[in-house]
């Protein structure tokens, strides 16, 4: 399965395979990304320089010798796109209604008109009695962008979601009964994703200064505790945490037992079968696309 993924400073492509339980990658390539080429934002134009990209792009595909191929999914740029996870008092009684409870809530919560957005939404289990909806919302002008640009190269992209959604694929594939948080670094200051039985259960973006974010991370730990003992009046089981980029593991899962009691066990790139030492690319690199392509086996 091939897709591809934008981090802050990178693109890279991948080629996943799976056997025996374990992922292996078949072909991978990452690239640089210079300052200039890409400004990941909700609001703005994305692609600064088209005529660089492209060039990253097919330089990279070549790279790996995935040239010839055509179906990708591809993980845009953390900024770019937003994730909600939106709860409903009662089920609405048509499709017809539930898109418009979903379009309602939206604009509430992003502040732009329907017609300006494009909206993908999944289904999740029912939560203290409301029907739960993850949903990712990127601005039409924006996602025009990348669509433009791959139709330009050929790519059929079948799946296009936001970074830290990829990112978090791999917690649904750790040994977990309870819940799992991913925290994944980023220029601006990081993205979590707490999932339970395989699910997201809350997505956070936080803004903040690389030296703020283990306080950030503490907060927003603390928050989700809040959040369990009043809908279920029963304490976290966070067993697992992934963190990806420039933070501390050590200190992320020490500020995490600090908030919720109990210590989550780290997970590393090994778990899924990745062996990347003395590889030139980082798991935090291809987690996002690999996460995507890894979706084809859930």
């Amino acid at each position: 399965m091939t897709a591809a993924g934008f981090t802050d400073d990178s693109f890279s492509v991948v080629d996943l395979r799976r056997s025996r339980g374990a992922f292996s990658l078949a072909s991978s390539a990452v690239t640089e990304l210079p300052r200039g080429i890409l400004n990941a934002a909700f609001d703005e134009p994305n692609i600064q320089n088209r005529d660089e990209l492209l060039d990253i792009l097919l330089g990279t595909v070549e790279a790996a010798g995935l040239g010839n191929k055509k179906r990708w999914s591809v993980a845009l740029p953390e900024g770019s796109a937003r994730t909600l996870i939106v709860a409903l008092e009662s089920k609405p009684s048509s499709r017809k209604e539930l898109s418009e409870v979903l379009s309602w809530k939206i604009e509430r919560v992003i502040a732009a008109p329907a017609s300006e957005v494009r909206v993908s939404r999944q289904r999740l289990s029912r939560d203290a009695g409301q029907e739960r909806y993850l949903v990712t919302v990127v601005r039409e002008a924006v996602i025009s962008e990348y669509e433009e640009i791959f139709e330009t190269i050929g790519w059929q992209a079948g799946l296009i979601a936001p970074r830290h959604l990829g990112e978090a694929q791999w917690l649904a594939w750790a040994d977990s009964t309870g819940e799992s948080m991913m925290i994944s670094a980023n220029r601006s200051g990081f993205s979590g994703v707490i999932t339970k039985g395989g699910e997201p259960v809350m997505v956070r973006v936080s803004a903040c200064e690389p030296e703020a974010r283990i306080d950030e991370l503490h907060r927003f730990a603390l928050y989700y505790r809040d959040r369990v003992e009043e809908s279920r009046g029963a304490a976290v089981e966070m067993n697992c945490l992934l963190t990806l980029g420039d933070i501390d593991q050590m200190e992320a899962q020490s500020a995490v037992a600090d908030a919720l009691g109990t210590r989550p066990r780290l997970l590393s790139a090994m778990e899924f079968g990745f062996d990347l030492a003395g590889q030139p690319i980082r798991f935090e690199q291809l987690a996002a696309a690999a996460g995507l392509a890894a979706m084809a086996w859930q």
